[in-house]
């Protein structure tokens, strides 16, 4: 019974982002931590505490920054490969629960370049969903799967395709237009308009 469902549910790409930029944090405090521990051993604190103490200290810290960083680029993302299918989505935004909707839904896109500055790692996509009985959020936001990159890698470039399939008349902002120009995902894409949104960047 549940190959027969499992065969009849419309196949999805999963995507996993965020890994590798929990792995650079623990590595590059990894490397850090002899360094910092014979400072403050033999410059600062001397004599003050062990060596045993200082690394008990060191690997539970080291151990909260990786939880930390962990819950903030963390992200898993689904999307239904069948025309219109559903996506699903968890990272910091939705409290890692998983939230879904529809490309349909989708009003406005816009594009937050991780390149413009603001404090951000990594770009964002949010999307303006029309209101619905069945959720009480409008919003949903997600993250470039390259850390700096600037929207055309993995979701990112699969969500707005999908989106834009299915809505060719969805609201754009200027980022977003400007890189479908020149990605040229699809046919569709040239029928996309110009959002209230852009005037905001």
């Amino acid at each position: 019974m549940n190959r027969l469902l499992r065969a009849a549910a419309a196949p999805r790409r999963a995507f996993r982002t965020g890994g590798h930029t929990v792995a650079t944090v623990a590595v590059l405090y990894l490397l850090a931590l002899p360094i910092a521990v014979w400072i403050r051993q033999d410059g600062l604190q001397t004599g003050a505490t062990d060596f045993a103490s200082e690394l008990e200290l060191a690997l539970w810290l080291l151990a909260a920054l990786v939880a930390a960083v962990a819950a903030a680029a963390v992200q898993r993302v689904s999307v239904d490969a069948a025309a219109g299918g559903a996506i699903r989505y968890a990272n910091i935004t939705s409290g890692h629960r998983t939230r879904s909707f529809e490309p349909a839904e989708v009003q406005s896109m816009s594009l937050h370049r991780a390149k413009d500055g603001r404090l951000r790692l990594t770009s964002t996509l949010e999307l303006r969903l029309a209101p619905a009985a069945h959720r009480r959020w409008t919003t949903a936001t997600l993250f470039d799967g390259d850390m700096s990159g600037d929207g055309r890698a993995e979701p990112l470039a699969s969500i707005i395709r999908q989106v834009v399939e299915a809505r060719p008349d969805v609201a754009l902002d200027t980022n977003l237009r400007a890189l479908l120009a020149a990605r040229r995902f699809g046919a569709a894409f040239g029928t996309a308009r110009v959002g209230q949104e852009g005037k905001r960047d």
